[in-house]
């Protein structure tokens, strides 16, 4: 692999509350609580945590400042502290989904048309999304619309308790952990060829062969796993998005999909891999800058 892919360890955010007992806790508040009450709450509860993990807080705060400008104290708080709030949402959400007490739902979907075509063509597709909105109940909704086969390939959780705990909730759903096997890119190759599609994160570098592309400003490490497997297998890449407001006691989703990516398959396959990979970053990126408040990445996203 050339000098332009470079092998660096990848970055999150790990706290002591980062556990199953506290998501046993949340479970059990949302089991316990009317959707009425979880919206009217939810303030006080994401309070706690935006209190109790300041490292977070402060990464929240410097990433809102690189993509929608610096404001004074009082008004960098207030914005740091509505993003704890959609992210507290957000979950809320997808673990109402997961024990049948979901809000009231409105989906409006766009771009479905582009998974017609490529079913029609008998073509997979790598579907990118990233840490923002709703894109954890996306699951739920390919689950409950017409759609191909659909399969999440994610890293393994390394808190184990946590993995075991979030692997009950998850397993209604197909997954393929990449981390578990060298093998899972040649077992994700294989569902791509059958014309079904595969989910994958494109904002969290969690390690491996990653690129500085340049987004909201500055450069920043994005992982190419996804555009490399995509090149592999001759499928392309589908960015999706799911954005997520409570209106009035109803859920509304945007379930935006799209417009495909090629791959390019030329005598340069680092090219290839980047000037697709980069193009999905674009899109990205508009919508990180269209909803700053709703993008969950709680660490340092650009480097020091």
């Amino acid at each position: 692999m050339n000098q332009q892919f470079s092998h660096l360890p990848g970055r999150a955010l790990r706290h002591r509350f980062d556990g199953p007992f506290y998501r046993r806790l949340f479970l059990g508040g949302v089991r316990a609580m009317s959707p009425r009450l979880r919206r009217v709450t939810m303030p006080f509860w994401a309070g706690i945590f935006f209190v109790l993990v300041p490292r977070a807080r402060r990464a929240v705060q410097s990433n809102l400042d690189q993509v929608a400008g610096k404001l004074g104290i009082v008004s960098t708080t207030r914005r740091a502290f509505r993003l704890f709030v959609n992210y507290a949402q957000a979950l809320t959400d997808m673990y109402a989904l997961h024990l049948g007490r979901p809000a009231k739902m409105l989906v409006h979907e766009q771009g479905k048309d582009h998974v017609e075509v490529l079913r029609l063509k008998g073509r997979g597709a790598v579907m990118l999304t990233g840490h923002m909105g709703a894109w954890q109940l996306a699951p739920f909704l390919m689950a409950q619309r017409d759609f191909p086969p659909f399969t999440m390939a994610m890293a393994e959780e390394p808190n184990r308790a946590l993995g075991e705990f979030e692997a009950r909730l998850r397993e209604k759903f197909r997954i393929v952990y990449t981390t578990r096997s060298p093998f899972s890119s040649l077992e994700l190759a294989r569902l791509l060829r059958r014309g079904e599609l595969v989910g994958m994160q494109l904002d969290r570098h969690l390690g491996g062969a990653g690129i500085d592309l340049p987004f909201c400003g500055r450069l920043a490490r994005f992982p190419v796993g996804p555009a490399i497997l995509a090149r592999a297998v001759g499928c392309p890449l589908l960015p999706v998005f799911i954005m997520a407001e409570h209106r009035q006691g109803l859920l509304e989703l945007r379930f935006c999909i799209e417009q495909p990516i090629d791959v390019a398959n030329t005598d340069d396959r680092d090219a290839d891999v980047t000037s697709a990979t980069a193009k999905v970053v674009s899109i990205y990126e508009g919508y990180v800058r269209r909803y700053p408040e709703h993008w969950f990445n709680f660490y340092k996203f650009w480097p020091s």
